[in-house]
């Protein structure tokens, strides 16, 4: 992730690579077919570490706002954690390099997304259920919270200064939360 960071995808390279984790380029070669593998699996153990983190942080959780909270601190959190895969999911998201790779890079990256939208709009039906979110499409509100969250991370990372991460969970939750929330009945009016 380090030398991807440094290097940018497409231009990474195997001797690179193989330095940095101070083993020899034949070594690698034991375990990944080529370095495209070897950056998919990359990918995937990474984007696995943060579904993971995300999905203990919102089991333990009880409203879905809570989920919510939990969902956006554990990616926030991350990705501050993980800066260096910031260029490797960045790449992955909009890919760099030939077409073939940009195919491979899309197929690595599309069931992990489609998972974790499918996750969030599971977690979306049992708001909905519960009357915590009033009714909507799952599926739309789920890609509006991953993305939404997402982009606030892309900022975060690529800013000199970021504001606290607090202050960034509390605005993506209060403002989903205030335009989410069931509607409430007006009080009417007498004179």
């Amino acid at each position: 992730m380090r030398v991807i960071a440094r290097k940018g995808m497409s231009a990474a390279t195997i001797a690179e690579i193989a330095d940095e984790a101070g083993v020899a380029k034949g070594t690698i070669y034991l375990y990944f077919r080529d370095r495209d593998e070897l950056v998919e699996k990359t990918f995937e153990t990474a984007i696995a570490q943060l579904h993971a983190r995300v999905d203990t942080a919102m089991a333990t959780a009880r409203s879905f706002q809570e989920k919510l909270r939990a969902y956006v601190t554990a990616k926030f959190a991350f990705f501050q954690e993980n800066r260096e895969f910031f260029r490797l999911y960045s790449s992955l998201r909009m890919p760099e390099g030939s077409p073939q790779q940009q195919r491979r890079q899309r197929r690595t990256c599309q069931p992990q997304y489609r998972a974790r939208i499918e996750a969030m709009a599971a977690e979306v039906k049992v708001a909905i259920g519960k009357g915590e979110v009033r009714k909507m499409d799952p599926m739309r509100l789920a890609l509006f919270l991953v993305e939404g969250s997402t982009a606030i991370v892309l900022e975060r990372l690529t800013e000199d200064t970021s504001p606290p991460m607090q202050d960034d969970v509390d605005l993506i939750v209060d403002l989903l939360m205030s335009g989410v929330a069931p509607n409430k009945p007006k009080r009417s009016r007498t004179n």
